[in-house]
């Protein structure tokens, strides 16, 4: 890995590893915003009044956190009203280096098996020790040179 991409995954998988243990760990029921507020003991009217918006509002802002339909835009006044801050993240399941990685890893294997798979018809086969081993060697090509169309496999 030596590209200007790869250093940027590289980074990014840094960035984001972090989060990796919020992965697991749920919302509170009722949302991160009413949890809050009630732990802190504002009411809905105060959070309103340093919100600039309507009772209305943040009620409904809250209920739509709980149902994940809510505006990051809205979630941002809540918190900023709470003295906090929203903290946006999409974090991979893997990492993006592993993404990658499994990405090539299912074109290699089907590279390899589509002629193997012809080799096998002309009686010409590899043992499987050696398919593997080429799948490997593409693998870590495809890696280094992902090419346009990388990812539509």
């Amino acid at each position: 890995m030596g590209t200007l991409e790869d250093l940027r995954i590289r980074q990014l998988d840094e960035t984001l590893s972090p989060f990796q243990a919020l992965r697991h760990r749920p919302p509170p029921r009722g949302g991160w915003a009413r949890t809050l507020r009630e732990a802190l003991g504002l009411s809905v009217r105060h959070v309103a009044e340093r919100a600039g918006l309507s009772k209305t509002a943040v009620r409904s802002a809250e209920a739509n956190e709980a149902k994940g339909t809510v505006q990051l835009a809205s979630l941002r006044r809540l918190a900023e009203a709470m003295d906090c801050d929203v903290v946006y993240a999409l974090v991979p399941r893997t990492s993006l280096s592993r993404s990658v990685e499994l990405q090539a890893g299912r074109i290699a294997e089907r590279l390899v098996r589509r002629v193997s798979e012809s080799m096998d018809m002309e009686a010409q086969g590899v043992p499987e020790a050696e398919r593997q081993r080429q799948v490997r060697d593409m693998v870590s090509d495809l890696v280094r040179d992902r090419r346009r169309g990388f990812w539509d496999v």
